[in-house]
């Protein structure tokens, strides 16, 4: 049901943003037909895929995303990326062998930027940008041997600084459904983001 009413946002606002850009005068920018590429890191809780969803241990998740221009202030693409898992084997009834494994992440951007309604140079430094993301990740259930999809999506904001004229940093702070941590909750976590950023 959650993930029915935030499509449902997504779409309206998605929708809204285009007529937007439709009626949007015809402005210099340094977003339109723009290539953006980013490489990034983030922590993620492992508790999904331990016996114990209690446990708090975390591990790294690494992302490629690759964004593309299409008005003066919106800019969309898709990321890839993953993170290394150990997944507790029962043995017996008081004994676990841990499991390491690969589970892959997917999925797309939608990102909407502010600073070309207010700055028109065309080599500006800095990146101010809301974000919308909707994905997933898959892996096989070790006792099982089943493949699981699980779905993430998240909204939230990110800036981007370039102390080179193509090559910068940039950081993103996402509330979101990220049923990974915890397939025992679904309750909503945030996530902290940061990496590099290319734009050519």
């Amino acid at each position: 049901m959650k993930i029915k009413k935030l499509i449902n946002k997504t779409g309206l606002l998605f929708t809204v943003t285009i007529m937007i850009a439709i009626y949007a005068s015809g402005q210099d920018s340094y977003i339109k037909s723009r290539w953006n590429i980013k490489a990034g890191h983030a922590r993620y809780k492992t508790g999904s895929f331990y016996f114990s969803h209690d446990n708090k241990e975390t591990v790294g998740n690494y992302r490629i995303e690759a964004n593309y221009g299409i008005t003066n202030f919106i800019e969309t693409g898709i990321y890839f990326g993953g993170s290394r898992y150990k997944y507790y084997m029962p043995v017996d009834s008081i004994t676990f062998i841990a499991k390491g494994y690969f589970a892959p992440f997917y999925g797309t951007n939608f990102n909407f930027h502010l600073l070309p309604f207010l700055i028109k140079e065309e080599n500006f430094r800095f990146d101010v940008y809301l974000t919308g993301k909707f994905g997933g990740l898959y892996y096989k259930d070790k006792r099982s041997g089943d493949g699981i999809h699980r779905v993430e999506y998240a909204l939230g904001g990110g800036l981007c600084f370039y102390p080179w004229k193509h090559f910068g940093v940039y950081t993103e702070y996402c509330y979101g459904n990220y049923l990974y941590e915890d397939v025992y909750n679904s309750s909503n976590h945030t996530k902290f983001r940061y990496g590099f950023t290319l734009k050519f």
